[in-house]
């Protein structure tokens, strides 16, 4: 009886223990139940979804601090002795698993492991959910996670946010060097960016050869390119949305980066823990060496500095309540030949509180201030001055969502926005005779209230479609001038002056922006979607580059230069193949422009008070068929994009002397009608990977010299037509190799990565300047920024 009684115990015991305990994700049951040590595990460990062997994967044991690496078919084989185990399994570019398993015996498993923030095509890319491009109403939302771009090759040691968007369809830059984006035919200042929800005006260090963003601090990229939701405005091309990351509340890390051309760390963890967590990122060059060793005689005798910084301060007020504060500034300066110096720096602060009002209900609100400034100082001891430009960006933003169902929700916001430019200041700093001039300084500010609703009807068919109302007001103070009627606008035109008090509204411009998307499914595998959205744009840069430069002048729309609008239409078709391992997409765009800047023949854009007198309004179209093939799972993963496209500007009116071309379409300066890129990435081992990189695409317009005469004894080139030549085609293949090595009872982990950008030495253009010839045209000749080679090597430590 007492045998009963105690087996009757231990039963209800063990019973009781199952009930409060978690279940193990995966137990073990061996044939030996007897046995307390020598038990053999073993197993095999595959793709989820294709069945692959995993070559290389990780088995650990933390218990018994043991480590097993799979064989050529995904097996692995452990002797432990009868116990519970907490198992971890780890496989490169792919989401670690951890088992709980009990070991009574001899037994076998099977692990199958999903590939993590692998889902990309020219609508989405998106991790765990490799249906969602199918079923997705967005359009031309792309959203990019920090270990995509890690596996391209990267730029200097780095990981390069905007050139890794620059493999995407419908999206280029105009050559080496480049910084900015053009989407669709758009130009630099036609996309929004913004990190952590305030606006950067100059997104890049050293003229382009870096991206001003650290991507150890970044958490996603999000680019929209089409069908922009509504709670996105002012500007007429895309918006590219950068979320910062938060840092962690339970322990502290860090991570560290060393290359041959700069250096980067960031520090995380928590302030009170488990409450309030930071994150801090500084990053600095030291490139001056490359530039000391370059054959250009300019760029051997110049300096190049820079730095950028950030804090992330996450503090989860309670369970529904979230804040988030946000600081980035960077700084740049590079002096030419010793004597003329750049600088431009750009500062941004964000405070963002998150709420979950209710199940269905969800509140966020934003805040932020931005200011850029950028100065050109020369101190060649002859004519020493500066020249100085601000511009301070202060909004607010508050969006409400309401969820009616799974596939049902309604969202609705508000924006204010008052945004002051200085335009330039002449200070003179040498004895010469420069007289001081300021340009008078210009303000403005913006208003937008928007709703967006999206649901399905089915499986079949999803609908996104919203609307946006912008109210724009231009305000003084500020002298405004009067034109001749029927006259071209100029200074000798001017007839009138106009004096506005600070804070009077001088112009008003508003608009309704609708936006909508539908898709229709055909099956799980495919679907069609029709996309349309319409927005404006109330500030512009004055430039006459393809990119975006330090000097360039940032104007607000006034009585003289209207909003710009921009009206796009857009057609897909998307379809997975083989179980959704690989992507397709077909896209085709037309979009409207209205209200494009355009510069007069011979305008001088520097220290100008009536800058209308140097611009001519200009309309545009742009047009694009986008071609896209990704392989999403194996070893060899990659993708292919090709688009053909169009961006054409022309310019009527009534004045023969402000025509350009004749009135005829002509390219912009960013149109490059073929544009392909392919990406490989091959996964040698666990730790091991190889990628590669070739681009290719047309080359760039630019408006060469016809002809040559002599005006009081000066010979001065003649121009004919805009932009009717091109450079040379531009095309280049990088590659790289990582090393990885897992810390598995270390301090670190750490990342080697070996880096040859310009493998066949292709002397791609950066500029094109002329020289004299005498008793021919001026001629032509091409500034190779990276005519050789180039190799990199940067190491990273994870603490």
């Amino acid at each position: 009886m007492n045998r009963i009684l105690l087996f009757l115990f231990l039963l209800l015991g063990q019973a009781s223990w199952a009930q409060t305990s978690p279940p193990p994700k995966r137990e073990v049951v061996g044939r030996d139940i007897g046995q307390l040590k020598g038990i053999k595990i073993s197993g095999r460990i595959m793709d989820e979804i294709t069945g692959e062997a995993l070559v290389g994967a990780t088995v650990t044991v933390p218990e018994l601090n043991l480590t097993r690496i799979t064989d050529a078919n995904g097996g692995f084989e452990l002797t432990l002795d009868r116990a519970e185990y907490n198992l971890q399994f780890r496989y490169v570019g792919y989401e670690s698993i951890e088992h709980r398993i009990t070991a009574v015996g001899d037994g076998r498993m099977s692990i199958r492991m999903i590939q993590e923030d692998f889902q990309l095509d020219d609508v989405v890319i998106f991790g765990r959910d490799p249906e969602k491009n199918i079923r997705s109403t967005d359009m031309g939302a792309v959203t990019l996670s920090m270990n995509t771009m890690r596996e391209l090759p990267p730029f200097l040691g780095e990981v390069d946010i905007v050139r890794s968007l620059a493999t995407l369809p419908g999206v280029s830059q105009v050559g080496e060097a480049s910084s900015g984006l053009n989407i669709r035919g758009g130009g630099v200042d036609q996309n929004l960016i913004q990190y952590g929800g305030a606006p950067i005006y100059n997104p890049s260090h050293m003229f382009g050869l870096f991206t001003a963003f650290n991507a150890d601090v970044v958490n996603d990229v999000t680019l929209y390119k089409a069908a922009v939701p509504a709670r996105y405005g002012g500007r007429s091309s895309a918006i590219l949305d950068i979320q910062p990351k938060a840092g962690a509340i339970d322990r502290w890390g860090a991570d560290l980066m060393l290359s041959n051309y700069s250096g980067k760390i960031s520090v995380n963890g928590p302030l009170v823990k488990d409450k309030v967590s930071i994150l801090g990122g500084f990053r600095i060059s030291y490139i001056n060496w490359f530039l000391h060793a370059m054959n250009n005689s300019t760029l051997r005798n110049s300096e190049a500095n820079f730095y950028d910084g950030n804090l992330v301060i996450s503090a989860p007020v309670s369970e529904n309540n979230e804040l988030t504060y946000s600081y980035y500034t960077s700084y740049d300066d590079f002096a030419f030949s010793s004597d003329t110096t750049i600088s431009w720096k750009n500062v941004a602060h964000s405070l963002q509180w998150k709420s979950r009002l209710s199940a269905k209900l969800s509140l966020e609100a934003l805040g932020y201030l931005t200011r850029y400034n950028y100065g050109i100082f020369n101190d060649s001891g002859i004519n020493d001055f500066q020249i100085n430009s601000d511009i301070e960006d202060l909004g607010g933003k508050l969006f409400v969502t309401y969820e009616l169902g799974a596939a049902n929700k309604i969202s609705l916001g508000a924006l204010y926005k008052q945004v002051a430019i200085q335009p330039g200041e002449l200070v003179p700093t040498g004895q010469e005779d420069i007289l001081p001039k300021k340009v008078q300084d210009e303000q403005g500010r913006e208003l937008a209230a928007h709703f967006q609703h999206e649901f399905e009807l089915g499986e079949k068919l999803g609908f996104s479609y919203g609307l946006r109302y912008d109210l724009y007001q231009y305000l003084g103070p500020r002298t405004v001038r009067e034109y001749a009627e029927g006259q071209p606008i100029s200074d000798g035109n001017a007839i009138a002056e106009t004096q506005y008090a600070d804070g009077e509204v001088i112009q008003d411009f508003s608009g309704l922006g609708p936006r909508a998307s539908v898709r229709y499914s055909f099956d799980k595998s495919s679907s069609v979607k029709l996309g349309y959205n319409k927005m404006y744009q109330f500030i512009h840069l004055i430039s006459n580059t393809a990119t975006i430069a330090p000097s360039d002048v940032w104007k607000l729309s006034d009585p003289f230069l209207k909003p710009q609008i921009a009206d796009q239409y857009s057609l897909g078709f998307y379809k997975n193949l083989k179980g959704n391992i690989f992507e397709t997409s077909l896209e085709v765009y037309y979009k409207d422009l209205q209200n494009v800047v355009e510069y007069k023949d011979g305008a001088s854009l520097i220290l100008q008070d009536h800058i209308e007198t140097e611009l001519i309004p200009a309309e545009g179209k742009a047009y694009g068929v986008e071609l896209y093939v990704k392989k999403n799972l194996g070893r060899l993963t990659g993708w292919v994009s090709y688009t053909y496209s169009r961006a054409l500007r022309r310019v009527m009116t009534d004045f023969e002397e402000e025509k350009i071309n004749d009135g005829a379409w002509y390219p912009s300066n960013f149109d490059k009608p073929h544009d392909l890129t392919l990406i490989g990435n091959y996964k040698v081992s666990t730790n091991t990977s190889v990628s590669a990189t070739f681009a290719y695409s047309s080359g760039r317009p630019v408006t060469l010299p016809a002809a040559k005469f002599d005006y009081s004894g000066n010979s001065l080139a003649y121009f004919d037509s805009r932009n009717q030549s091109r450079i040379p085609d531009f095309h280049r293949l990088d590659l790289a190799i990582n090393f990885k090595f897992n810390g598995e009872g270390l301090f670190f982990e750490g990342n080697w990565t070996f880096s040859l950008l310009n493998v066949y030495a292709r002397k791609n253009p950066f500029s094109v300047y002329f020289d004299d010839k005498e008793m021919a045209p001026p001629q032509s000749f091409r500034l190779a920024l990276l005519g050789v080679p180039l190799p990199s090597m940067s190491y990273a430590i994870k603490f």
